[in-house]
């Protein structure tokens, strides 16, 4: 391995291991999670990589990661099941024997008891297996331990999968490790403007500020600019991310990291608005979206899932009329909606949305991805128009962020710009 510079950030390499994380049966979050921890800590994180539940492959890949990484951290694979095998590829990349530590095995006999076949007993017990020289990262929650390995060029860091273990463990480690922690990454969020515009923008303001790493992330109409410490102050960051920010315009919504409907919630917050939605097409995710920011009751007082055309007669007070002549999907339904909530609740600023997500549903007229939305604020209820191509999920998911941008937008602004 080449050693990093003097003074130069140490570089870190992440393994997310699951198969089913590499048939695209689920998702992985942990490795950005993890990256954006080890970056916060003072390192550079130069590989992620999701591998299968395969000793071979672990411990070919954990062996060359540690050979050209100062600290290598492994996610998943720890617990007490058959595929669980991580444990036994970090020995033997590294060429270390497991042992079995008493106090994790102590820990784990109430575990056991509850266990009537003696080889799920052993497979239990699997969770006591500890690398040689390794330090043992207690879990907090769960029963499968971390473990912090000495490498020849660093440390090799296994963690447990699930977000709510792993994390404590992370911070423990990282911690111990004793790294001077470089500034925390700061997070642009922006939303209705294209990946590459965003990338452009921020590259152009990003150019007199050397020392600052950029990484743009896409997700159905929302954009995130991160930026990351490479030898810059924190004020630094904060000054390039306040550039970038008033570069981009309208369509950014924070400079902190906070997501779209904080973003919302706070701004009605600040302006002691009261909030409200009616949803047809996005069945409750623009509710749920709002109501996973802590304190939200404070300004929303509810939402409506009027999926059927009597529910939003009958609840909302959609004309008959409107329906047959215009359609459920409408700017005039979905005005109707927005008023019928606003009245129903008593909100300062109700918001609809009304549309047809596929797969099945589409005309020549209202194609698959035709949503309308409609805001009820003051005097006035104002109605918009888009089509969102992509599969029933993104449709949802594009429809969900632009209702809380337009919920957003028509909110007074904050007195101190993006959240």
């Amino acid at each position: 391995m080449t050693p990093a510079p003097a003074g130069a950030y140490p570089r870190a390499a992440v393994i997310v291991v699951g198969t089913e994380l590499v048939a695209g049966v689920r998702v992985d979050t942990n490795g950005a999670e993890v990256a954006g921890a080890l970056a916060a800590a003072g390192y550079i994180a130069t590989r992620r990589e999701i591998l299968p539940d395969e000793v071979e492959i672990l411990a070919e890949r954990i062996a060359a990661l540690v050979d050209s990484h100062e600290l290598v951290v492994v996610t998943g694979g720890l617990g007490p099941t058959h595929d669980d095998v991580t444990r036994q590829a970090a020995a033997a990349a590294l060429g270390l024997p497991l042992g079995t530590d008493s106090v994790i095995e102590a820990r784990l006999q109430p575990v056991l008891a509850r266990h009537r076949i003696p080889d799920a007993a052993a497979q239990v017990l699997r969770q006591a297996h500890v690398l040689e020289g390794a330090r043992i990262l207690m879990p907090e929650r769960g029963t499968a331990p971390g473990q912090l390995v000495p490498t020849a060029h660093g440390h090799l860091v296994l963690l447990p999968g699930p977000p709510h273990e792993l994390r404590p463990m992370l911070a423990e480690a990282l911690r111990s490790l004793g790294r001077g922690a470089r500034a925390e990454p700061r997070v642009i969020g922006c939303v209705g403007i294209a990946e590459s515009d965003a990338q452009l923008t921020a590259q152009k303001v990003l150019a007199p500020h050397p020392g600052i790493g950029l990484t743009v992330l896409a997700r159905p109409a929302l954009v995130d600019i991160v930026l990351i410490d490479e030898g810059v102050t924190s004020d630094e960051l904060d000054l390039a991310a306040r550039e970038i920010a008033e570069a981009i315009g309208d369509a950014c919504y924070s400079t902190s990291g906070a997501m779209l409907a904080q973003a919302v919630i706070e701004r009605a917050s600040s302006r002691r608005v009261t909030l409200s939605l009616a949803e047809s097409c996005t069945g409750g995710l623009i509710a749920a979206a709002l109501t996973s920011v802590p304190g939200a009751s404070s300004v929303f007082l509810g939402s409506v899932v009027t999926y059927a055309d009597d529910m939003k007669r009958e609840l909302l007070g959609v004309q008959e009329e409107t329906l047959r002549d215009r359609g459920a999907v409408s700017g005039e339904t979905a005005r109707e909606m927005a008023s019928g909530v606003r009245e129903l609740t008593g909100a300062d600023v109700a918001l609809a949305v009304t549309g047809i997500a596929g797969p099945a549903g589409g005309s020549t007229a209202k194609p698959v991805g035709t949503v309308w939305f409609a805001v009820a604020s003051g005097t006035d209820v104002t109605s918009e128009r888009c089509h969102f191509s992509g599969d029933r999920e993104i449709v949802r998911a594009r429809a969900t962020a632009t209702a809380l941008d337009l919920l957003r937008r028509a909110l007074p602004p904050p007195e101190t710009g993006p959240a």
